[in-house]
């Protein structure tokens, strides 16, 4: 995350400061945090991903988002949370509030790490999504070596699964390899 706003602000200014803006920002507490431009690996990685989720999830009524739709949680203190998650699944249409479209109810959360993004990823962020009752997989790739690790909804809370090579994913209900996934990836 980049650094906040100095002021707190209400989500109904968050949702005008973003009508008029190219910059995305996300909305933690009641502060706005700027979101940095990605790697050309970041991208490469997100694409890859968004084109072999898309075919299956379409076959299931679902659709695949990339980095520019805002996923809306509710949070514990009242305030709600928006972030821009790398790459989501949902089966669920997205709903308009003040004019600007989001998501609350994903099946799939991708993010790909990076040296500024990846502490937030794994820690803030994964408590948050965690929240999220329609929240199957959590899968966090790397943009720096090739590697990835996936949070899975079961029976008793989440496991924790470090990717090998070969992985299933619920939602869509797909195979992927890391072969795949870093395809003509730039390490």
């Amino acid at each position: 995350m980049t650094e906040a706003a100095f002021r707190k602000m209400s989500e109904q200014d968050y949702l005008r400061l973003l009508e008029g803006s190219d910059v995305r920002y996300e909305f933690i507490d009641g502060f706005v945090y700027a979101q940095a431009g990605a790697t050309n690996a970041h991208n490469q990685l997100a694409l890859n991903l968004a084109l072999l989720l898309q075919p299956e999830a379409r076959k299931r009524g679902c659709r695949t988002y990339q980095n520019d739709m805002r996923l809306r949680l509710e949070s514990k203190n009242g305030q709600p949370t928006h972030y821009y998650p790398d790459l989501m699944v949902s089966c669920e249409p997205a709903t308009q509030v003040a004019g600007t479209l989001h998501l609350s109810a994903p099946c799939l959360i991708v993010e790909i790490l990076s040296r500024s993004t990846g502490r937030a990823d794994k820690n803030e962020k994964w408590k948050d999504y965690q929240m999220l009752e329609s929240l199957k997989v959590y899968l966090m790739v790397d943009s720096l070596s090739r590697g990835a690790a996936l949070y899975r909804r079961t029976a008793d809370g989440w496991a924790y699964e470090i990717v090998e090579d070969r992985f299933t994913l619920p939602c869509p209900a797909v195979e992927l390899s890391l072969t795949e996934i870093y395809d003509g990836v730039p390490l």
